[in-house]
């Protein structure tokens, strides 16, 4: 049966060994993936960032999820993993959401808000600001194919494995689907540090459009630009950034300036 939590942690390592000495010292990330992507995406990152504890977002429909049923829409897929946030022991200083994962990881910080817990950082990465996304296809196989080409081409080999294709598109499609529904942002603001990033060479439609984040917060706002496109995060993870951000909470004081990456930016 599969678990009914979405919450993986993806130790072992330093942090996970650590954590049973002292949380407080080493800090938490969560992270959430792009449509059709899994919690595992986010695997090396425990290696990046030795002194954190990572942990990802499993959506329902694949790996240890494959038979759990998708969610009616964006907002309760957040709700959910929101309820298991204030239900368990873990608090997170920072929420990482990748494309599709930076709309699911707002929604959960506004659950948070609306809950009157504490709201952690908030970093939305290759997302439009959520009244300035693209169109999103989910119903036709071949549009939903041409739409991912824009952001990364499918490989030769998934496209000649007709059966896995279908199945990875099956999940693709569910995901799209929570995306092209999605209106519960309007009007929205969280108060917490929202920091949006972008990749150079990412579609027009999210460069010219990232920094409308802004609107979604009543705190600090700090746009950033890094070499890449819209999975600029496979070849040069933004460890850095994350590592920076986690920092403001273990040492507040020197971390309350620009960071190195933020100066960069």
């Amino acid at each position: 049966m599969a678990p009914a939590t979405a919450i993986r942690k993806l130790g072992p390592g330093h942090a996970a060994r650590a954590a049973a000495r002292g949380s407080d010292a080493h800090p938490a990330v969560l992270c959430f993936p792009h449509a059709g992507g899994c919690a595992s995406f986010f695997r090396p990152w425990q290696t990046l960032l030795p002194a954190a504890r990572v942990h990802a977002v499993q959506y329902p429909g694949r790996e240890d999820r494959i038979l759990d049923e998708p969610p009616a829409g964006l907002r309760e897929l957040a709700e959910s993993v929101a309820e298991e946030i204030l239900a368990g022991q873990e608090r997170y200083s920072v929420l990482f959401g990748h494309s599709m994962g930076a709309y699911v990881a707002f929604e959960v910080a506004d659950c948070l808000r609306e809950a009157g817990a504490d709201v952690p950082t908030l970093v939305v990465s290759s997302a439009a600001a959520p009244a300035l996304r693209p169109p999103v296809p989910y119903e036709d196989s071949a549009d939903v194919l041409r739409y991912l080409e824009r952001y990364e081409p499918v490989s030769p080999q998934i496209r000649q494995e007709e059966e896995l294709l279908e199945l990875i598109l099956d999940y693709i499609k569910d995901d799209l689907r929570l995306v092209a529904g999605y209106r519960e942002h309007v009007g929205k603001r969280i108060d917490a540090r929202l920091v949006a990033v972008a990749g150079q060479t990412d579609i027009p439609e999210i460069r010219s459009r990232f920094r409308q984040w802004r609107q979604h917060t009543s705190g600090p706002f700090v746009p950033v630009v890094t070499p890449g496109g819209h999975f600029y995060l496979r070849d040069d993870p933004p460890a850095a950034l994350i590592a920076a951000e986690l920092a403001r909470y273990t040492h507040p004081a020197p971390a309350a300036g620009r960071s190195s990456w933020e100066r960069a930016s």
